[in-house]
């Protein structure tokens, strides 16, 4: 070879690649012919099959006509039957008729039949006789009684001995000539002529579930939701029937209760979630046994209604770690502004729809939700079908997607509030994110395709949406955006206390308005001067926001206004440029620095950092602690704007205004995806959804809890009780609270008086939740009603979710 010229050389190479792509392909096109020849042969099995059944369809048709034959046949000679039992029920049993005297009898026969007519003649005689001359009113109780007794045995007994034996019990009234009437029971006393009680109190035939009575099943329902919303094992719960056996049913029948609610709409396992442990349930089920109950059928009115659903997905650590993580899906009912108003959602309206054992991943939801999904676009697209007393009634639905940010940008395919085309809504970058006035085009399902397939400008689309809802149906969640922006604002404070060397005062009013707040400095991987504060709940976070602006004077001065932070704010390379101010020698760890500072100038001193000089207020003054405190009250006067459907038409103004007012009162670089939203997306979603404040996911957040914690308060020892998956077991149990939303179970009719409840006044119809921030006459204070966020008391179902878990 080494005498070939190169490009023969190169021929033979290449003749060789192709002989062997050639065998490669005689390979494949060889497979497929036997691939082939064996999907036919599969084809013949299935038609001979197929030919099977259809010969033992006919063969059981054929039996079924013999079987209906032999029915008429049955049926005709029980006729006759009937018929020969009437003959002889005829009869009658204890006096005789003349017809039934034999027309020729002998002289014995005629002396003795006389003699027994007048035995009987004297026997009754004196009887008639009283009957007439004491009137029935006139008699005493236990006359009375004697007369029921003789009117049963003379007339009622010897009429119903002859009646079938299907007639069992019969009541007989009696009306005398001065006008009393007697009830005559048949027979006497509890039970019938078969000695068996009436239906109603007939005790079960064996002990058995499926041999009690309605009112026992009935009572058997509740009990297992009582005990599940109480998370009563089946061990203490024995224990409790041990103690009260008349009271409390045996665990044997709950657990049969329990295992139909289980399939009380069908479930599927997802096998390609992360180990298997994911399950979904069908949305058209859901929505309609949702639509069919009896407070849900005013929806259905006119000839094609449309009815509304929210779709929300929220997930949740399941460890301290945050490596085991669970989400799930629900929808909800979306209602009209006025029906929203006056019957706030609970948690029980939340439906899950799937769930899984992972994270909020885009693959993830895409292997698990891939079914829910497509049904959701296919209820979008051909909606459903109810059957309403017989009737089918088609049904459009609309679908409303809401979410955090996070949730949303993933389910949308984004990057997510970290990249640079961060808005889930329009096509803003990083760079005008302080603009909110600028038209920033919006997104579509045409865009995000044609970006999407653009890999040097994709604006964001890393994956085509999971589902198709209309992207005017995207909608922020109202709850998030506030616990973000008010994370913002209590951050930003917070650091400039730190600064000021002001947190025992912030400390100080924090408890002063009712809230447990402090701040430490631990010692971490990060430094020892890390500052630490504890987390706000949701309810705290509003308590701080609305009450803390009134202290705001008493924490902390104008930042900027003197140049001075205290020694323990100092960062490593500040402490370094103030003891070089001071020609000392710079120790190498931070701690030194700051403790050989404490040394020089004292514990609590303050220090001006270098190329950092006092001025006049106008030259060095950066923020305002009033400002501070008029951005804080106004946030709380525009977020409460959304309870006020009569305010919507200023929301939109009062959003961006509030928004460019923080921008220039404190920091460019402290607005956030959230920030931006409230300025430039918030007032046109309120003004096209009005209700958009009454499906945030308040409860989509409780009842995530609430199954998180119910499935570990359980023993999960030895792989747990249940030798089920986790979502299989979650599933279960959103079927069981799904069976006792569309019955009635758990709910009772509630006093209207309560702990932080005020009478509704009869006159006024309006159906406001929320407080009022009016500004009129302090001796005549308006009375605040409950806020529907907000947890009136423990029994009160309208409370959703008190942000207990929710991390700022």
């Amino acid at each position: 070879m080494a005498g070939c010229s190169p490009n023969v050389f190169y021929l033979v190479q290449r003749n060789e690649v192709l002989a062997a792509e050639i065998q490669r392909q005689a390979n494949i096109i060889h497979g497929l012919v036997q691939q082939e020849q064996q999907l036919r042969e599969g084809l013949r099995q299935k038609e001979r099959e197929v030919h099977g059944l259809v010969q033992e369809k006919q063969q059981l048709r054929e039996g079924l006509g013999e079987k209906e034959r032999e029915v008429v046949r049955l049926r005709e000679q029980l006729l006759e039957k009937d018929q020969q039992i009437q003959e002889l029920g005829a009869r009658p049993r204890k006096r005789a008729r003349a017809e039934d005297v034999p027309e020729v009898e002998g002289p014995r026969q005629a002396i003795q039949r006389n003699l027994e007519l007048r035995q009987y003649i004297q026997r009754n005689l004196p009887l008639r006789a009283s009957r007439q001359l004491n009137p029935w009113s006139s008699l005493k109780k236990r006359q009375l009684q004697n007369k029921k007794t003789m009117l049963r045995e003379d007339f009622v007994e010897p009429s119903f001995d002859n009646l079938p034996d299907n007639v069992v019990k019969a009541n007989v009234n009696f009306r005398t000539d001065d006008g009393i009437s007697i009830d005559v029971e048949w027979p006497q006393g509890p039970n019938d002529r078969r000695g068996q009680p009436p239906p109603g109190d007939r005790s079960p035939k064996g002990r058995g579930y499926r041999h009690q009575t309605e009112e026992t099943k009935d009572l058997v329902k509740w009990c297992v939701h009582f005990k599940d919303q109480a998370t009563v094992s089946d061990v203490w719960w024995h224990e409790l029937h041990m103690k009260f056996k008349d009271t409390i049913p045996p665990i044997g029948w709950m657990k049969q209760e329990r295992g139909e609610q289980n399939s009380f709409i069908p479930y599927q396992l997802e096998e390609n979630a992360r180990d298997g442990n994911g399950a979904s349930r069908s949305v058209a089920d859901i929505i309609k046994h949702h639509l069919t109950m009896p407070a849900n059928q005013h929806l259905l009115q006119g000839e094609e209604p449309v009815v509304s659903f929210r779709y929300g997905l929220d997930g949740r650590p399941q460890a301290k770690n945050n490596i085991i993580g669970a989400v799930m899906a629900c929808i909800t009912p979306v209602r009209s502004l006025a029906e929203a108003q006056k019957h706030p959602r609970t948690v029980k309206e939340e439906y899950c729809v799937f769930l899984y054992s992972g994270k909020e991943d885009y693959e993830e939801q895409v292997r698990v939700g891939a079914r829910v999904f497509r049904e959701m676009e296919d209820i979008q697209e051909n909606g459903v079908f109810v059957e309403i007393e017989g009737v089918q009634k088609h049904v459009r639905i609309n679908w409303y997607v809401v979410s955090d940010w996070k949730a949303l940008a993933i389910m949308m395919g984004l990057v997510g509030p970290t990249g640079d085309y961060f808005c889930v809504l329009c096509y803003c970058n990083k760079e005008n994110i302080a603009h909110f006035r600028q038209g920033f085009d919006l997104r579509t399902h045409e865009k995000a395709q044609m970006h999407y397939r653009d890999r040097r400008n994709q604006c964001g689309h890393k994956h085509l949406p999971v589902f198709k809802i209309p992207w005017g149906n995207i909608i922020i969640d109202t709850l998030h955006t506030f616990l973000r922006i008010g994370g913002k604002l209590l951050n930003q404070f917070i650091s400039w206390t730190i600064d000021q060397g002001r947190t025992a005062a912030l400390e100080k009013a924090m408890s002063d308005i009712g809230v447990n707040f402090y701040i430490r400095k631990e010692g971490t991987t990060q430094g020892p001067d890390t500052y630490k504060w504890k987390t706000l709940t949701a309810k705290e976070l509003k308590t701080v926001i609305k009450s803390l602006p009134d202290h705001m004077s008493a924490i902390i001065n104008d930042i900027g206004n003197t140049g001075q932070i205290s020694i323990d704010a100092l960062q490593g390379p500040q402490a370094a440029a103030v003891l070089r101010s001071m020609n000392q020698s710079v120790p190498w760890r931070n701690a030194e620095r700051i403790a050989k500072l404490k040394r020089l100038l004292g514990e609590d001193a303050m220090v001006t950092l270098p190329n950092r000089h006092v001025g006049d207020d106008d030259g060095q003054t950066e923020i305002r602690v009033a400002d501070i405190m008029q951005l804080w009250k106004d946030f709380s006067k525009v977020t409460d704007m959304q309870r006020h459907p009569e305010l919507n038409p200023g929301y939109k103004e009062a959003a961006t205004s509030w928004c460019e007012r923080f921008r220039d009162t404190t920091y460019i670089e402290d607005i956030t995806p959230y920030i931006h939203y409230f300025g430039a997306h918030a007032g046109d979603q309120m003004a096209a959804h009005p209700f958009l404040h009454y499906v945030n996911c308040e409860t989509i957040e409780k009842k995530n809890h609430v199954q998180t914690r119910r499935y570990h308060l359980a023993t999960q020892k030895g792989g747990g009780r249940y030798k089920s998956k986790w979502a299989e077991q979650l599933m279960q149990m959103e079927n069981r609270d799904t069976f006792a939303a569309m019955h009635g179970i758990g709910e009772r009719k509630k006093r209207p008086w309560g702990q932080n409840r005020v009478q509704e006044d009869e006159d006024d119809n309006s159906s406001d939740t929320g407080f009022s921030d009016n500004d009129s006459d302090p001796e005549t204070p308006e009375t605040p009603e409950p806020d529907v966020d907000e947890e009136v008391d423990e029994d009160d179902n309208r409370v959703v979710y008190d942000g207990d878990q929710d991390d700022l």
